[in-house]
């Protein structure tokens, strides 16, 4: 492809960071605090916008594989993906750590030690708790990251439609009990997303006429395991995932290029670190006031949508162009050497 970037998939993410946001202040918030004063359907309405996890992923999968495919060295990947992910992640646990010691919030307050060890990302490995809950997606993305680059590494991508069609089969015996898989094991393979990523994986290859009948085997897999991993209610929700993830990268979607959209696409993933802990807190005290809870969480929502756009203009987008740009002197001076 001759774009550097689809908006579609841009709309996408922004999609589901929004869907995430609003089953955090409605479903779960009432799940851990209790909504008062609210209509339970809304509660129950919101539930769904938990799979905007889902539709990540997917997106995810096809992103990376491109990112991966323009890559001339290793090296390009890693600097692309820490630039990417780190600073703006930096930022929001300092945000999010000072907000909950200075206003508190039961249950989610956490030490300085576990705040410095989050800063890795991958301390959920190391039995870190996350100073905010929605860390727990970026350890799968990290993991799913390290896969596919060591695959690269190694294969250079010719094995990598039989390596994660074999972790989905094994994901769909362990789901059904034929045996058991270790935590840990599960979690390093990624075993309950691995399915979303391959998708996208395959939406690539297919798109940019490199697919193969392995790579429509793969895809088929990927989608009808989602009945056994998940369940059939998920597998038909997936399923639409699938068709206007196609949809997008195909540019047939032209929906997804309404601004509005494409803003909140920009600033999905500074969105999606800062607003729950942060969101809670912003509701809790609306509560305190005696405010209307739908009020609060309209509140919630437009504080999570001012600070997201500040970290994307004060601190993703510039990390990211300095952080690369030193990349690029390093590369031409050691040319030059």
């Amino acid at each position: 492809m001759n774009s550097n970037r689809i908006v579609e998939l841009d709309s996408l993410r922004g999609i589901a960071a929004v869907a995430v946001v609003i089953y955090h202040y409605f479903t779960r918030y009432d799940q851990q605090y209790g909504h008062e004063g609210l209509y339970p359907e809304l509660t129950y309405l919101t539930k769904n916008g938990i799979y905007g996890v889902h539709l990540f992923f997917v997106v995810s999968g096809y992103v990376i594989f491109w990112t991966l495919h323009k890559t001339d060295r290793p090296l390009d990947f890693i600097v692309s993906r820490f630039s990417r992910l780190y600073p703006a992640y930096w930022i929001a646990i300092i945000l999010t750590f000072t907000a909950v010691n200075i206003f508190g919030l039961p249950d989610r307050q956490v030490d300085i030690n576990v705040a410095l060890a989050n800063s890795l990302m991958f301390h959920e490995y190391l039995k870190v708790s996350h100073v905010d809950g929605v860390y727990w997606t970026l350890t799968v993305e990290l993991t799913f990251y390290f896969l596919i680059f060591f695959m690269h590494l190694v294969f250079k991508f010719r094995k990598v439609e039989w390596i994660f069609s074999l972790f989905v089969i094994i994901s769909i015996f362990h789901s059904i009990n034929i045996f058991y898989i270790p935590d840990f094991i599960h979690k390093i393979l990624i075993l309950k997303y691995v399915s979303l990523f391959l998708a996208g994986i395959c939406f690539f290859k297919v798109v940019n006429g490199i697919s193969t009948k392995l790579t429509i085997a793969a895809l088929s897999l990927s989608l009808f395991s989602a009945i056994v991993i998940f369940s059939f209610k998920v597998f038909l929700l997936i399923s639409f995932f699938y068709l206007i993830v196609y949809l997008s990268v195909t540019g047939r979607f032209k929906l997804l290029k309404f601004r509005p959209l494409v803003y909140l696409g920009g600033i999905s993933y500074s969105l999606y670190l800062i607003h729950q802990n942060i969101g809670y807190i912003i509701i809790n005290k609306s509560y305190n006031l005696q405010i209307n809870p739908l009020i609060g969480i309209a509140f919630a929502f437009a504080i999570s949508i001012i600070l997201s756009t500040l970290m994307t203009i004060f601190v993703e987008r510039p990390a990211l162009r300095a952080i690369r740009n030193l990349y690029m002197n390093y590369r031409k001076t050691q040319k030059i050497a």
